[in-house]
């Protein structure tokens, strides 16, 4: 775990990893990743299919939300699907009824659940991973299980995920594509013709193929994608 890393987060982190495996045992996942020049400055975590971009933002104990709403907004600009994996502190208290209870206090049922702003549009992970609604019949306890985003099959991934790429991984790209670049083409002027000369699947398949094969400080061991 690095110095800069808590055990809070790694511990929110290590169950995200498992989860991931578990659904998406071909994806690479690569911690702790910059984006050039749109929405945050790094995003906590990847998974990075050969067509798809799952991104991860943790928030532990030992963290606040009041800037995840944005996080989450601008991460949806580079990646098919955006999950929030926060700590149960943040759990609003609320009053319910008898069956859809987590706790009673002096005969008042309550319930904790999600923030208001937060878990509408994006698969929101409460960590830990539990029930905490206490009658065993009652099968609407929304936070209960980690739900993974439906693989989409055919989708591009969003205008702003080719960021994501270092300038070298630009070049590949123009290069992979049959796309004229040179030795003073700008990030820029590379983005611009990516953009006019390719269709979505093309630049979704050429970021994902880049990313799988980066060298990182904390990832996955590069995937290198056979040509067919």
């Amino acid at each position: 775990m690095p110095a800069y890393r808590s055990s809070a987060e790694a511990d929110i982190r290590e169950a995200v990893v498992a989860r991931i495996r578990e659904n998406r045992p071909g994806a690479r996942i690569i911690h702790e990743i910059n984006v050039s020049t749109y929405g945050p400055n790094r995003i906590d975590l990847i998974a990075v299919s050969p067509a798809e971009i799952i991104a991860v933002e943790i928030k532990s104990a030992k963290d606040k939300l009041d800037r995840l709403p944005a996080q989450v907004e601008a991460m949806k600009g580079c990646a098919h699907h955006v999950i929030a994996a926060i700590h149960e502190k943040f759990l609003v208290e609320h009053t319910t009824h008898a069956k859809a209870m987590h706790y009673e206090r002096d005969g008042t049922y309550y319930m904790r659940g999600l923030p208001d702003g937060i878990g509408h549009r994006i698969a929101t992970w409460v960590f830990p991973e539990k029930r905490r609604c206490v009658d065993p019949t009652w099968q609407y306890d929304g936070l209960e299980r980690w739900r993974m985003p439906t693989q989409g099959l055919e989708r591009s991934l969003p205008a702003a995920a080719i960021n994501l790429l270092w300038r070298d991984e630009l070049v590949q790209l123009c290069y992979s594509l049959r796309i004229s670049t040179g030795r003073k083409s700008t990030m820029p002027d590379m983005i611009a013709a990516l953009r006019w000369h390719c269709t979505g699947k093309e630049l979704t398949l050429g970021i994902c193929k880049q990313l799988r094969a980066r060298e990182c400080c904390e990832a996955d061991a590069p995937i290198y994608e056979v040509a067919a």
